[in-house]
């Protein structure tokens, strides 16, 4: 099974509910620009609390974003323990 991109999971699952950009921005608050451009991989990492609030809203499972996330800060944390 091949994974999805960050806004590939995130289109899918917005134009499964039917809804656009703007009900989107709605319902989570981030506008509806970055969600478009988060979409479209023009931004791949917008930053944890944005993936929060677009998974919530969209009703996508938190682990699924969290996980990388946490290994990212644990990365981090190695690195600075050998500098």
């Amino acid at each position: 099974m091949v994974a999805l991109k960050l806004g590939e999971t995130f289109a899918i699952a917005r134009k499964s509910k039917g809804w656009t950009l703007r009900d989107v921005e709605w319902e989570c608050g981030v506008s509806n620009a970055l969600i478009s451009q988060i979409e479209t991989g023009k931004i791949k990492d917008p930053g944890f609390f944005t993936v929060t609030k677009l998974a919530l809203a969209l009703d996508l499972p938190l682990d699924r974003f969290i996980e990388p996330y946490v290994e990212y800060l644990e990365n981090l944390k190695n690195k600075s323990r050998h500098h």
